[in-house]
């Protein structure tokens, strides 16, 4: 019997923000998920198209989207939908920067301040605070979790990214693999899981880059995810 697709909302943009390379990374994140069949993946660059009434028939959202400089707040009805995508139990999956979004202290963009992303998004990076990275460069991924269904098998891998840190939330989460930051001497947590309402949620901070998205572990892991977090059998 063939197994139902997995339809997952990819929102991607903002030319304000070329740091990060979303022209680049959204059809590697794509690719990475459509590799094998199971996934499918429609692509938005309209953060306003969580505002339509599709978008509860996605099994997933998948977030490579920060809105650096803009402080546009999310419609009442985009805000509404996307909660009511959480108490019907669809999946979240963070990429990078995407913690960044909706947050108060964002350059130029604190208007857009909305505090149920932070439910969703259980780690964020916040400018007046203490969040930082390494400077961008090779180090060694490891598994803190090596039986959770997203990291089972995957051995350590050598990654081109930045190292984030201190990165501010109080969510509970399930940390799946971390780093040795050269700035802190610590083996900082990169990656885990939480929930949010009744939406199981996967926040990974790698992918800076076009670079990590070529990395087989991480696009084994980032497929992995979304068939986590939609609590689907794997394609």
């Amino acid at each position: 019997m063939t197994s139902k697709l997995i339809n997952v909302l990819l929102i991607s943009g903002n030319d304000h923000h070329k740091w990060h390379n979303w022209e680049e990374t959204t059809p590697l994140i794509q690719e990475a998920l459509e590799e094998h069949s199971g996934i499918q993946v429609t692509i938005s660059y309209d953060i306003e198209s969580l505002a339509d009434e599709s978008l509860l028939n996605y099994d997933a959202i998948a977030f490579n989207y920060c809105n650096w400089q803009d402080p546009t707040e999310l419609s009442e009805q985009a805000k509404a939908n996307v909660i009511e995508f959480g108490e019907k139990g669809g999946g979240f999956v963070i990429l990078h920067f995407a913690n960044g979004a909706f947050h108060f202290s964002l350059p130029e963009a604190g208007q857009s301040e909305w505090p149920e992303y932070h439910s969703i998004v259980p780690r964020a990076w916040n400018h007046h605070g203490k969040s930082r990275h390494d400077k961008y460069g090779e180090f060694e991924v490891f598994m803190t979790d090596d039986t959770h269904p997203i990291t089972e098998g995957i051995a350590s891998f050598i990654i081109s990214d930045e190292l984030y840190f201190d990165q501010e939330g109080d969510v509970d989460i399930h940390p799946l693999y971390a780093a040795q930051s050269k700035i802190t001497g610590k083996e900082e947590p990169l990656a885990w899981v939480s929930q949010y309402r009744n939406s199981r949620v996967y926040q990974t901070l790698l992918g800076h880059d076009r670079n990590a998205y070529l990395v087989p572990e991480v696009r084994e892991m980032l497929r992995r995810s979304v068939v986590w977090v939609t609590d689907k059998e794997r394609p």
